[in-house]
């Protein structure tokens, strides 16, 4: 479904993007039990993804011909800095709570507290810096830690949440010593 709704949404603006997407991968999503809505906002983000992604990727290329940068690389660089962005359309599917989809309010609001800090947290694995630069090891748990916030499972939201204080601590120590290095 992801590579099929990229694939379609090259080169094209948002609205037909989406309007072709939801009408070829939607309802096989939906043929599959994955809720309508999930579905929908699953196909509207990957198609908006396509507008960010190499070969066609043209925010990327509009983006270097104003910079001044290389086009390829622009490309490439914002799948990087995009790449948490990948991951939220999955938790619309295995996580319909996120959409607030079927939850109460508190339930709503914990899960979008949770999966905020696991997003931030592939963040600070794919670009690797909170407060100093992030040792590989650092990097991986980062991750491990971001798939633990972003499942729906309490015991994986305190692992996670306690693994999450860690790292902040650990990142914010190598900072403020890196810093004092410096000066």
């Amino acid at each position: 479904g992801m590579v099929t709704c990229m694939i379609l949404g090259m080169g094209q603006p948002s609205i037909p993007s989406y309007l072709i997407t939801a009408t070829i991968a939607a309802p096989a999503l939906i043929q599959l039990g994955v809720p309508d809505l999930a579905a929908h906002m699953f196909c509207f983000y990957f198609a908006m993804f396509a507008n960010l992604t190499p070969p066609v990727a043209l925010a990327s290329f509009a983006a270097a011909g104003i910079s001044g940068g290389n086009p390829m690389k622009t490309g490439w660089v914002s799948v990087k800095l995009a790449i948490a962005g990948f991951i939220v359309a999955y938790l619309f599917v295995y996580n319909q709570g996120l959409l607030l989809y079927g939850v109460n309010f508190c339930s709503g609001a914990w899960i979008l507290f949770t999966s905020i800090i696991g997003v931030a947290l592939i963040s600070v694995a794919a670009e690797g810096f909170l407060y100093a630069k992030v040792p590989i090891p650092v990097r991986v748990v980062s991750a491990a830690t971001a798939i633990l916030l972003i499942s729906s499972e309490p015991i994986s939201d305190v692992v996670g949440l306690a693994l999450f204080v860690a790292i902040v601590l650990f990142q914010r120590v190598r900072g403020k010593r890196e810093a004092l290095k410096a000066a």
